[in-house]
């Protein structure tokens, strides 16, 4: 009976020692296995808290799936969530293979640089993937509609046995609740899923009657997930489901280390490129009037035509020094994947939005989105307070008027706390992240 085996590992979330050291595990668990072996990524190998990942939007940690011998990934929620769809085509070229995603799409069909499903060749056996993912309301922001995943996985089941598929799995960043309740509607369908997401580690694999296995490997590139399944006849059996741990102190790939290498010196090469001048510095201060915060509230106005911007002092982590200014300098400022957004407000709720961004629970509020780190106190461009009175310009602020507003999808959407619902009219730039934005204002000013 043919053999195979599949190797997985989820949510590195850019652990890249890790990933190297479950590269070197892959190497040699397929040099020595006499049946085809497959290594699968079930999502989340990039994270906004590393610099190589939050630096190249998770182009890197793409580069280096490629470099440890992957053969197949499904788009997690760390990049498309923080930089939107248009960065899936930039990981495709990196990896040399699409992302798997079947259950978002964009103007009805996949995203693009992605593919519902496709056929790998191991061996004498073809092993048809589908990829799905978890589902996130922010995703409407980008355009993005969520299809139904049973029906979608469903059909492309059956596409890829109509293909020659010998082996159908689904290689899912839904998390472990999402698969469960799939598991039960696949049987017959689908061999197997190969999870993420959810950080489950499931040492033996699940396997509950009337559903369809399911295995997932943890996080962090602690552990490697490893499935060996044989084919008689047109029928797969899910023969073992194992997990090991990769110990600290395990050999790694040169190859990755390589790879990661000259992600590095690309990465230092471009961020020391000079971008423009800033004669007078903008320090990141604590309080309501740092000059870094209010200087990112301007490029943020710079990209719209309103009155008024919005800003927190989350999206900074350092200043900016006077003189010459380098795109590392930019980055090192605010590498907050935030994209900028513009709303029309009337002035009752602007003077609201002012009033919540002033106080100290508000400043005090720590986002899970930006790692426990506090918001801080609401920084704001074109109006000023004289006395009790707050000016708009040069006019008194008018709660019966309505005003443009631009902040980022943080200030201006309710999970930020200033509004309470999603204004009717707001729009979200979602074709760069603040420290692009920046950048370029920086190069007009200059």
């Amino acid at each position: 009976m043919p053999t195979l085996e599949l190797l997985h590992f989820n949510d590195v979330h850019a652990r890249f020692d890790g990933l190297a050291r479950l590269a070197a595990r892959v190497r040699e668990i397929r040099a020595a296995a006499p049946h085809p072996v497959l290594a699968l990524d079930g999502g989340d190998i990039e994270d906004s808290g590393v610099e190589l990942s939050a630096l190249t939007r998770g182009v890197a940690a793409w580069r280096l799936l490629r470099a440890a011998g992957v053969d197949a990934a499904v788009a997690g929620n760390g990049g498309l969530l923080r930089y939107g769809p248009g960065v899936l085509a930039e990981y495709a070229a990196a990896f040399g293979a699409p992302p798997l995603l079947s259950d978002v799409a964009l103007d009805g069909g996949v995203l693009p640089g992605t593919v519902a499903a496709r056929l790998v060749v191991a061996g004498e056996l073809t092993v048809g993937i589908i990829g799905i993912t978890d589902w996130f309301t922010a995703y409407a922001d980008f355009g993005l509609t969520e299809l139904p995943r049973t029906t979608e996985v469903c059909r492309h089941a059956a596409e890829l046995r109509e293909q020659g598929a010998d082996v159908v799995l689904v290689l899912s960043h839904a998390g472990i609740d999402n698969d469960r309740a799939l598991a039960q509607k696949l049987i017959g369908r689908v061999d197997l899923i190969v999870g993420g997401h959810s950080h489950t580690l499931l040492p033996d694999g699940e396997h509950r009657p009337n559903a369809v296995p399911i295995v997932q490997a943890g996080n962090f590139a602690e552990h490697l997930g490893r499935v060996r399944l044989s084919v008689d006849d047109g029928w797969v059996s899910v023969v073992q489901t194992t997990t090991e741990p990769v110990p600290a102190d395990a050999p790694r790939d040169p190859t990755v280390l390589a790879e990661l290498a000259a992600c590095e010196r690309d990465l230092a090469g471009w961020l020391a490129d000079p971008v423009g001048t800033l004669p007078g510095g903008a320090e990141l201060t604590a309080g309501t009037g740092s000059a870094m915060v209010l200087l990112l509230a301007e490029a943020v106005r710079a990209v719209f035509p309103v009155e008024v911007a919005v800003v927190y002092p989350v999206h900074c982590a350092a200043g900016i020094a006077a003189g010459a200014v380098a795109r590392g300098d930019v980055w090192r400022a605010t590498s907050s994947p935030a994209n900028a957004a513009v709303a029309t407000l009337t002035g009752a709720q602007l003077r609201e939005m002012l009033r919540r961004g002033a106080t100290a629970e508000q400043a005090g509020r720590q986002p899970r989105a930006f790692r426990g780190r506090a918001l801080g106190y609401l920084h704001a461009v074109g109006v000023t307070a004289v006395g009790d009175r707050i000016l708009v310009g040069a006019e008194p602020l008018d709660d019966a008027r309505r005003y443009r507003v631009a902040g980022t999808d943080v200030e201006l959407l309710p999970y930020g706390g200033l509004v309470d619902t999603v204004p009717a009219d707001l729009t979200l730039d979602t074709s760069r992240i603040l420290p692009e934005l920046l950048t370029e204002y920086l190069v007009a000013r200059s």
